[in-house]
C-alpha cells in the first residue's frame, strides 16, 4: 500500500470516529450541542495570498449558537507512516493553516505509531497538537470527571519509549498536556469551553477504577455458572453469552496491534459484542472468551466503550494501587475467567479423582508434588493434562489454579528443567490474593 493509500485509510477512519463521536454528543463535552459541530473530510478553503483553494484533510468547525461563521476552526493533518515529525513539516503546516485562517485555528497532526521523542519539543514549539490514533485500541468512556488514564501512560502512547503500553484508539498532546478522549483535548484548545468545562465542574480530577476483591469475582463467576445450570466439564461459553445477550463472533483474521502484537480478541460494549481473532492456541481461546465475558459482568462499560486484548494482558497477575487503571481492569477480567473456566468444586473433585488414578499419593511433600525426577514429573504432567482435556483449558491455566488453591508443591531446578516444562512452570496467567 503506498503512502497515499495509507493516508487515505487513515483520513476514512479518523473522520468515522469524529462522525460517531459527534453522533453520540460527546465530541466537546457539555460544551457544545453536537449541531454546533461540523465535520469535513477533503474540504477546500481559499487562500487569498495563493489565489487559489487549498485542502485539508479532516477539518472540524466549531460555531456558537445563532452564528454562521464558524468560532474554532481544528485542522486535522494525518500522516499514516512511522516517523518523527519534522520541524520543517511542522513549520509549514502551521504557515499554511496561518494564511488561511489568520485567528481561531488550531492544527493537529493525526499519526498511527509512536513517535520520536524529539517530536514532543517540535510540536510544543511550534503550537502544534499530536493525536495517535489505534482504529484497533480500546477507547475510554468520556468522563467530566477526569480521565481514568494517568498522563504518563498516554504519553507513552504517542511517544517511543522502552516500555510497552496498551494501545489506546485515541490520544492526544497540546502544549504540555496529554488528552486520553478527543472531548478532552478539544476542549483544552478552545478558551471558551474550557471555561465552561470548569464552570460546570469545579472539582474535575483523575478517576480511579475501584478494587475488586477476589471474593467478589469468584461471587460473579458463580453466579454465572448457575445461570447455565453448570454441573461438569468444560464451562459452555456459547450458552453463557446467549444468557447475557452477548453476540459471540469468530474471525479468521490476524489483527495486529501498532507495536505489531497480535489482537487475540475485543469486546464493545455499546454493540454487546465480542469479536475472537485467529488464536493459535485452542485452549488459549476459550480463556480469551472468557476475559472478554467478564468485563461484561463486572461492569467495565463503566469505563470503557470498546476493549482489546492482547497477549501480554494475559500476564498481568497482580492489582497494584499503583497500576495503571486498565490494568487493574485486565487484572479483574483475567481473574474473572479462572474463576469461570475452572470451577473451585467440580475443579477440587476432578483433581481427587484423577490424582488417585495416577496413584499420586502425599508423601509429605504435598497433595501434589513435583521435582526433575521422571516418576514425578510424568505423571504430574499427565495429571496438567487430563484437567486440560476435561475443562478444554491450558495446561498453564490449571497450574496456576493448583498453585492459587496452594495444592502444590513445585521442587523442580529451573535451569534444568526442559523448554516445555520451564514454559508451564514460568506462565502465571492468574494469581489471587
Amino acid at each position: 500500500m503506498n503512502s497515499t493509500s495509507k493516508g487515505d485509510k487513515l483520513e476514512d477512519a479518523f473522520h468515522r470516529y469524529l462522525i460517531d463521536q459527534k453522533d453520540r454528543g460527546e465530541l466537546v463535552f457539555g460544551a457544545y450541542p453536537p449541531q454546533n459541530c461540523k465535520i469535513h473530510k477533503k474540504k477546500a478553503y481559499y487562500c487569498r495570498e495563493r489565489e487559489a483553494y487549498v485542502e485539508f484533510d479532516v477539518v472540524l468547525e466549531l460555531y456558537r449558537t445563532g452564528s454562521d461563521i464558524p468560532h474554532l476552526y481544528v485542522i486535522f493533518e494525518c500522516k499514516n507512516h512511522d516517523a518523527s515529525v519534522s520541524e520543517i513539516y511542522v513549520n509549514d503546516f502551521s504557515s499554511k493553516i496561518g494564511r488561511i485562517f489568520p485567528h481561531a485555528s488550531k492544527g493537529v497532526i493525526v499519526v498511527t505509531s509512536r513517535l520520536q521523542s524529539g517530536a514532543e519539543t517540535v510540536a510544543r514549539n511550534g503550537g502544534m497538537g499530536i493525536v495517535k490514533f489505534d482504529e484497533h485500541g480500546l477507547e475510554i468512556v468520556a468522563d467530566r470527571r477526569g480521565s481514568y488514564l494517568e498522563h504518563g501512560f498516554v504519553r507513552a502512547q504517542i511517544f517511543r519509549s522502552e516500555d510497552l503500553t496498551k494501545s489506546l484508539k485515541f490520544s492526544g498532546f497540546h502544549d504540555g498536556k496529554y488528552f486520553a478522549t478527543i472531548d478532552e483535548l478539544l476542549t483544552n484548545l478552545d478558551s471558551e469551553a474550557t471555561a465552561l468545562s470548569l464552570d460546570n465542574d469545579l472539582e474535575a480530577s483523575s478517576r480511579s477504577v475501584p478494587f475488586l476483591s477476589i471474593e467478589r469475582i469468584k461471587l460473579a463467576a458463580a453466579k454465572v455458572l448457575e445461570s447455565t445450570d453448570y454441573t461438569s466439564g468444560s464451562v459452555d461459553l456459547f450458552k453463557i453469552c446467549r444468557i447475557l445477550s452477548i453476540d459471540l463472533q469468530f474471525s479468521d483474521r490476524d489483527v495486529i496491534d501498532v507495536d505489531g502484537t497480535p489482537i487475540l480478541g475485543s469486546a464493545n460494549f455499546r454493540r454487546k459484542t465480542i469479536e475472537i481473532n485467529s488464536h493459535s492456541i485452542e485452549t488459549r481461546e476459550r480463556f480469551t472468551i472468557a476475559h472478554e465475558i467478564g468485563h461484561f459482568v463486572l461492569d467495565h462499560e463503566r469505563y470503557l466503550r470498546s476493549e482489546t486484548i492482547v497477549e501480554r494482558d494475559l500476564f498481568i497477575t497482580d492489582e497494584k494501587s499503583s497500576s495503571f487503571n486498565y490494568e487493574r481492569l485486565e487484572y479483574q477480567a483475567n481473574a474473572f475467567s479462572a474463576e469461570l473456566i475452572l470451577p473451585d468444586t467440580v475443579f477440587l473433585q476432578k483433581t481427587a479423582q484423577f490424582r488417585r488414578d495416577l496413584e499420586i499419593r502425599d508423601r509429605g511433600h504435598g497433595y501434589v508434588f513435583v521435582d526433575d525426577q521422571p516418576c514425578n514429573f510424568l505423571a504430574y504432567n499427565e495429571l496438567l493434562s487430563r484437567l486440560s482435556n476435561y475443562f478444554e483449558v491450558s495446561k498453564q491455566a490449571i497450574e496456576v489454579k493448583l498453585r492459587k488453591s496452594k495444592m502444590l508443591t513445585d521442587r523442580r531446578r529451573r535451569n534444568e528443567i526442559s523448554p516445555i516444562a520451564s514454559l508451564i512452570s514460568d506462565l502465571t496467567l492468574f494469581r489471587g490474593h
